[in-house]
């Protein structure tokens, strides 16, 4: 009988320390978060994996970049992030944001310049989403920085649910899903029309409650393409509550890069401009019927150059107005549109063609299978339209869809006087 009670004792003893220690997804984010917003400094260290992949007209495009990241945090307002992307095994851009309490810097590799702003008094006002885009980083979800500098995981995630209790590598974690809000820059794409969905994975240590691993998915589509990105990191080290010190967070610039007050916009086209004025380069092309077309057949005539490619939105919202308002419009007065088609990763014929048919284009389209083309005129974007004036020589450049500033420079060369 005795056995008996102590078996019944032990059973509702050990169920009812299971039932009060049984974890929710919440509760184990809150105790995260705790963790980490808690904390006087950190180190933390971290590999990266992002994956695009562009589905479009049956076509699919995927690229890779690997990147690794280091970061120091220390309250009250002490910073250091740099990540140093990889391309063949080999670093080709470092960006980050440094705040050594006194002075903020934030590099720009793509700009290559570095802002100085006075320093925020908090991590919070130094660890802010603007500041990060600005360095080139695409901040998205929950990650340890985050969580010490805000100490609220419910400002960018919904509710999260516990996948399962499972191993990642020797360690015991929780994985855990929620939704989250998507960047903006993925939110303003295609105008807003576009239906995003977002979602991060968390892998929480079961003893230290930290985060070891996270990945994030976001898919964006709409009638013509289809858009996923995949970001893997695994935070190979962290260190709570570091013995760091100041000198740790200090700031030195690359060699070549200018300290600025303020981004200015560098003249990427720089290069292309420097077409204008000049002779248009020959080039000789086939069409969608297979026929070679020269530059040079349409001596005499204004030709509007459009260079675009297949996959490329704004080259797909500019297509119709091209065919509608400049050349249906113009034709008549000597005015030619030719397309040029490039940058196809599979296929590049078969791209143009269903690109033609699908915004019944009756403008000549060409097929620079070789990117001859893009090279030659320093292509660096798309679309990117040069209009040519009778003789040959390119007067004007249009970077990006905009078919108003195609037309004033179409009219403004039918209106100058034409040489005797």
């Amino acid at each position: 009988m005795m056995r008996y009670y102590t078996i019944v004792w032990l059973t509702v003893s050990v169920g009812g320390w299971c039932f009060v220690h049984a974890q929710t997804a919440p509760q184990i984010l809150d105790q995260t978060t705790k963790t980490y917003a808690q904390l006087r400094a950190l180190r933390l260290e971290c590999r990266q994996e992002m994956v695009w992949t562009m589905k479009l007209q049956g076509s699919e495009m995927r690229s890779t970049q690997a990147s690794q990241y280091q970061a120091l945090a220390m309250r009250p307002n002490y910073l250091r992030m740099v990540a140093r992307y990889e391309q063949a095994g080999t670093v080709t851009n470092e960006m980050g944001v440094w705040c050594d309490g006194k002075d903020l810097y934030i590099q720009n590799p793509m700009f290559q310049q570095t802002l100085k702003q006075v320093a925020p008094k908090t991590l919070r006002e130094v660890y802010t989403e603007k500041n990060l885009e600005q360095a080139s980083f695409m901040p998205i979800g929950l990650d340890p920085v985050y969580l010490m500098a805000h100490g609220n995981w419910r400002k960018i995630a919904g509710q999260p649910r516990l996948v399962k209790r499972e191993k990642l590598g020797n360690r015991a974690v929780y994985r855990l899903s929620m939704p989250i809000k998507p960047p903006q820059m993925f939110q303003s794409l295609q105008g807003g029309s576009a239906r995003t969905s977002a979602y991060q994975i968390l892998w929480i240590g079961v003893q230290d409650r930290l985060i070891w691993q996270s990945q994030v998915v976001i898919n964006l589509s709409d009638k013509q393409m289809q858009l996923a990105m995949r970001s893997t990191e695994r935070n190979t080290r962290q260190e709570l509550n570091p013995r760091l010190q100041p000198t740790a967070f200090a700031y030195k610039p690359p060699q070549g890069y200018e300290i600025v007050s303020e981004f200015k916009m560098p003249d990427f086209t720089g290069a292309t401009s420097a077409l204008k004025g000049q002779p248009a380069p020959e080039f000789a092309l086939k069409d969608l019927q297979g026929k070679e077309v020269r530059l040079a057949d349409y001596k005499g005539k204004i030709v509007v150059l459009n260079v675009f490619a297949h996959w490329c939105g704004p080259c797909r919202k500019e297509a119709p107005e091209l065919e509608k308002d400049i050349w249906q419009a113009y034709k008549a007065r000597d005015v030619v549109v030719l397309g040029v088609a490039i940058w196809a990763h599979d296929n590049p014929t078969k791209r143009a063609e269903e690109f033609a048919r699908e915004f019944k284009l009756t403008f000549p389209v060409l097929v620079d299978a070789e990117n001859k083309v893009a090279e030659m005129y320093k292509v660096i974007g798309v679309p990117t339209t040069f209009i040519i004036d009778r003789e040959g020589i390119v007067r004007e450049l249009v970077v990006g869809a905009d078919v108003a500033a195609i037309k004033r420079a179409i009219t403004a060369l039918l209106d100058a006087p034409q040489q005797p």
